[in-house]
């Protein structure tokens, strides 16, 4: 993807005119629009560089807040010993604190002085509207950040087989090598999501929404950590629907918070906390926005009987989210100590 650059596209619904206004007025405006979101908001923006064993990568990330944690992409500094934030021409050492390899997200923390005075604290959106205008701020490798505009083409549940832990958000931005990790913005300014990934060939790259990263934000700003929630379900798709869902229990796991809450295999899931669920993979969407220590009401249907049942939420099981030493990597879901 080496040599593409951030593609302009512009919008018109039909010729010299758009809603009565000449069609130059109009690109006028675009253009200062994207102008000016562009000056105001590229100060929160930084380039990232780690070494790993194969050489050096490039991406693009953002300040969040003035305590100098940068968001990024995590497999930019996953398992990276080097990692530095450049910034106006500077190169400041940058820590990476915590990793979640569900989303991708990475949080690293500039070390010394943080000379940035502008943020892109994420607000609770999960989804735009199709057609919706959307401005990308990236760096691509050995080049200035550089704004331009796009618009929402869709969404993405999986890729193949994989299943994303939160619907992904499609936009028609092509991406060059250095801009994963680049903000996506509205035309106000407000920050809608982060590059995950894309290509020059499909014109199309895809964002978590910035509700999954302020939940991320706000785990790691309480606990110092992220903390992802386990319910203990294996659900699989029915072959019949019930009450609009698809969406069966196959198994509780075994001292579990479903089976202390009295989850059946066999029952029918119809929402989770304000989410419905229609398919299983609503769940994950609906399951990644969970924090463990928390109680959330489920919706269900046992043998065709409405049941409202509440549970409390426990911290994953998994030995991989062990804290680890202070030389080595950070595992998904804790902080490098």
């Amino acid at each position: 993807m080496a040599g593409a650059h951030w593609v302009v596209v512009l919008f018109c619904l039909g010729p010299g005119h758009v809603h009565g206004a000449p069609q130059d007025q109009v690109s006028e405006k675009v253009a200062s629009c994207i102008g000016s979101v562009t000056q105001q908001k590229t100060p929160a923006v930084v380039r990232i560089r780690s070494v790993d064993r194969h050489g050096e990568l490039n991406g693009t990330g953002f300040y969040m807040d003035p305590s100098g944690l940068v968001c990024t992409v995590a497999e930019l500094v996953e398992g990276c010993g080097d990692v530095s934030v450049v910034m106006d021409g500077k190169s400041v050492p940058a820590k990476t604190v915590a990793v979640d390899t569900r989303s991708g997200v990475a949080f690293l923390r500039v070390e010394g002085t943080n000379n940035s005075s502008c943020f892109l604290t994420p607000g609770t959106r999960t989804n735009a509207a199709l057609l919706t205008p959307v401005i990308g701020i990236g760096i691509p490798k050995d080049q200035k950040a550089t704004g331009v505009l796009g618009m929402v083409s869709g969404n993405a549940t999986h890729e193949g087989e994989r299943f994303f832990c939160v619907p992904q958000i499609e936009a028609t931005i092509p991406m060059s090598e250095g801009e994963a990790g680049a903000p996506i913005l509205d035309l106000s300014g407000s920050l809608l999501g982060m590059v995950i990934t894309g290509n020059t060939q499909s014109g199309i790259c895809r964002f978590l929404p910035a509700g999954a990263i302020a939940k991320l934000h706000k785990d790691f700003i309480r606990y110092g950590r992220f903390q992802q929630a386990w319910v203990g379900t294996v659900v699989e798709e029915a072959a019949v629907p019930q009450g609009n869902s698809r969406t069966r229990i196959v198994s509780v796991e075994p001292e579990s918070p479903a089976e202390k809450a009295g989850l059946r295999p066999g029952d029918i899931i119809l929402g989770i906390g304000s989410n419905s669920i229609c398919n299983p993979e609503d769940v994950l969407g609906a399951s990644f926005y969970l924090t463990a220590g928390e109680s959330v009401n489920l919706t269900l249907l046992r043998s065709g009987n409405l049941k409202k049942v509440s549970i409390r939420c426990g911290e994953y099981p998994d030995p991989a989210t062990q804290v680890t030493g202070a030389d080595q990597p950070p595992i998904v879901g804790q902080v490098n100590p």
